[in-house]
């Protein structure tokens, strides 16, 4: 489900992470250009726009009754610019969403601009499953908000030069372009386990939560290497510098 262009599940309709494929792409915008996307790579589609003055969840019902007589076994987010709330998540599988930054750090609609005004040396993206962020009358709780269970994450580097498109950028096409389809490939081998109430997610041969374990790069430079003249052969050898436990 998407709002816009949808590059993440094109990325994964040609990917097919562990074997999946689509049984059909819904949006709420019907000039999304991801469904024309979609009907290149004949994948079905649905557009289900919410109506003026239509409830959250009276729009929930109509996007179920549109996605009725399609089997699916998991639903994909990307860029669907609509909090969904129990109606639709009580009745369909697991549904995951990628958020473009390492979760619980900046939520909402800007992450990357956020990560820029903090400063912070690196940010990512954020694979989680999406779970109810309204209350009983269907309006939108902002701390439950991108608060589900993270399924996966990928660190991306953040430059002294970058601006927000160069960070937006590397986020999709470095991070989410890997993460979203390792976690895909994850549920299509059947290796997640989500506990929705207790909020948890255990990925099977992950069982020290290690995934993707120690992908940061290190910034301890150890060493400059040099090889001939030409400066575009210069090199360097970084250290890490932690343990597995105390060696003093």
């Amino acid at each position: 489900m998407a709002s816009n262009r949808g590059r993440n599940l094109m990325h994964l309709a040609d990917r097919a992470p562990g074997g999946s494929e689509f049984s059909v792409v819904l949006t709420n915008d019907a000039d999304a250009p991801v469904l024309e996307k979609a009907e290149t790579r004949d994948i079905p589609t649905e557009t289900v726009v919410r109506e003026d003055g239509e409830s959250r969840r009276d729009h929930e019902r109509r996007v179920l009754a549109a996605l009725a007589d399609y089997e699916f076994d998991l639903v994909c987010l990307d860029g669907y610019m609509r909090i969904l709330s129990d109606t639709f998540l009580d009745e369909t599988p697991t549904t995951l969403n990628v958020h473009p930054s390492l979760l619980p750090s900046f939520p909402g609609t800007d992450a990357w601009g956020d990560a820029l005004d903090a400063g912070v040396a690196v940010t990512g993206c954020t694979v989680h499953v999406v779970t109810d962020a309204t209350d009983d009358e269907g309006n939108v709780v902002e701390g439950k908000v991108d608060a589900g269970p993270i399924v996966t994450q990928e660190p991306i580097p953040v430059y002294d030069d970058d601006e927000k498109a160069d960070l937006t950028n590397r986020v999709l096409y470095q991070g989410e372009f890997r993460a979203y389809p390792r976690a895909v490939r994850w549920f299509a081998e059947d290796r997640v386990t989500v506990d929705r109430e207790a909020g948890t997610v255990h990925v099977d041969g992950d069982d020290n939560g290690q995934f993707p374990a120690r992908r940061v790069t290190s910034g301890d430079r150890a060493a400059e290497l040099r090889y001939g003249e030409n400066p575009h052969q210069d090199a360097a050898l970084y250290a890490d510098y932690t343990a597995d436990e105390a060696s003093v």
